[in-house]
């Protein structure tokens, strides 16, 4: 639901009107409040069947469960409720104070680990609650952080229905684009629980925690250039805003690429390191899972730019129906007992045909040429890409699974990319861009 307050919020500043600013943001407000409040009612009522034996999960522990799916509903109340004061930050590009945001978050998350060792209580539900406190401060530092100093672009007034067709038209299809995807995922955890028990639905989570890491790190570089697509468009310069789109997906791609190359690769050994026990399957799972992201990368750029036009009708409908496709097609797979990872497999599939869909049809929609998309893009991550990562496979089987060979491996692989990446990869004007941004890094620094 962020992306319908972030296009709003960030066309809005783009003409830089500040009456439009504070009507947007009084909608935005309204919307996300009525939904998230429909749709705790509306978890409510579906997690009394969760628990009525539809979820295998061992009788002494149903309790647990429920807290921890009380707590899960709290935090999704928060999320989507204070969404448009989040949003606005991102509207405005403050990534320095969401960068200090991100530390705070994961020193209070370090800390739940630390309670979590030395706690007599169940860990489970420690857990779920103290997350739940993480959230409500996290919330509570965006509002304060607006009140301070965007107070007059902040306006709760009353709801005025017949001004909320055109937003409650977009959130509609981006919730439409969104639950696609969520379907997919989610509906996979309870998929593999169903055919498979809790053995293999642990292997999907610690995969699922391996793709959320490396997509955290592209998503960091595609957030910083959304604003710039929503208000490039809002000024009337589309141009600009669809060379944003394919560069963003282009940096996104790079960015994850990074991390996802060696996680491919030393995907084995990685886990190894960080669990104890490796849950059977869990290292096919986060290899494609991995691959998935990656694909989705590509052209994360366009749905931003297709989001700013706000002609976001078919763009939803197609993308979500090639998401939410994976879920029946891999049920029929496993009703004639195939293996899970058949499941995966099925996932990268859709994913692929989602990003190939969200190609052409914002060449329909727009003067996008899936030609330029194809010189501008694809052809210029490819190479990098396959040289990485063949330098990174050859250098770590030439060396042998250990810390050392993971060491070099790594090096040697962020050393050719990002050469490979300067040279091939970026067209000049984003070479000069690159260049600017670490000129003006290293001013910074110089004064400090």
């Amino acid at each position: 639901m962020s992306q319908t307050s972030i296009r709003y919020l960030a066309v809005s500043l783009g003409t830089k009107d500040i009456e439009e600013i504070r009507s947007t943001f009084n909608k935005c407000f309204w919307l996300h409040l009525f939904i998230s409040i429909g749709l705790v009612i509306l978890m409510e009522i579906v997690g009394q069947f969760l628990f009525d034996g539809f979820l295998n999960i061992d009788i002494n522990r149903i309790r647990a469960a429920k807290i921890v799916f009380h707590c899960m509903i709290v935090t999704l109340f928060l999320n989507i409720a204070i969404t448009p004061f989040s949003a606005l930050i991102i509207a405005h590009e403050k990534f320095v104070y969401f960068s200090f945001i991100g530390i705070l978050d994961s020193l209070l998350k370090l800390a739940i680990a630390i309670v979590l060792l030395h706690t007599s209580q169940d860990k489970l539900i420690v857990y779920a609650v103290l997350m739940v406190g993480v959230s409500i401060i996290n919330k509570i530092l965006h509002i304060t952080y607006l009140l301070q100093f965007y107070r007059k672009e902040m306006y709760i007034g009353k709801v005025v229905l017949s001004e909320y067709k055109d937003i409650t038209g977009f959130a509609g299809w981006t919730f439409l684009d969104v639950m696609g995807a969520v379907a997919s995922r989610q509906g996979y955890a309870i998929m593999l629980n169903k055919f498979f028990g809790t053995t293999v639905n642990a292997a999907f989570a610690v995969s699922r925690q391996v793709e959320g890491h490396t997509y955290t790190i592209s998503s960091s570089v595609i957030n910083t250039m959304k604003p710039q697509i929503m208000k490039s468009y809002g000024a009337g310069d589309i141009k600009r805003m669809l060379r944003l789109a394919m560069t963003s997906g282009k940096f996104g791609f790079s960015m994850m690429a990074l991390a996802a190359i060696p996680l491919i690769i030393m995907m084995p050994l990685i886990l190894e390191l960080w669990l104890i026990r490796i849950p059977e399957g869990a290292i096919g799972f986060a290899r494609l899972l991995v691959i998935a992201t990656l694909i989705d990368q590509l052209t994360k750029g366009i749905v931003h730019a297709c989001q700013a036009t706000g002609n976001i009708k078919w763009f939803s409908i197609f993308v979500s129906m090639s998401r939410f496709a994976a879920l029946p097609i891999s049920i029929v797979f496993l009703s004639f007992q195939f293996p899970a990872i058949t499941a995966l497999y099925v996932y990268v599939a859709c994913e692929t045909m989602g990003s190939l869909l969200r190609v052409f049809i914002m060449s329909y929609l727009t003067a996008f040429q899936i030609s330029d998309f194809m010189k501008s893009v694809v052809l210029r991550i490819l190479p990098p890409f396959i040289l990485a990562y063949t330098t990174c496979y050859f250098t770590y089987q030439a060396m042998g699974p250990n810390i050392s060979s993971m060491a070099v491996s790594i090096v040697a692989t962020g050393i050719v990319y990002g050469l490979l990446t300067y040279i091939i990869g970026l067209e000049p004007e984003e070479k000069m861009a690159l260049i600017n941004i670490l000129n003006s890094a290293k001013a910074r620094l110089s004064k400090i």
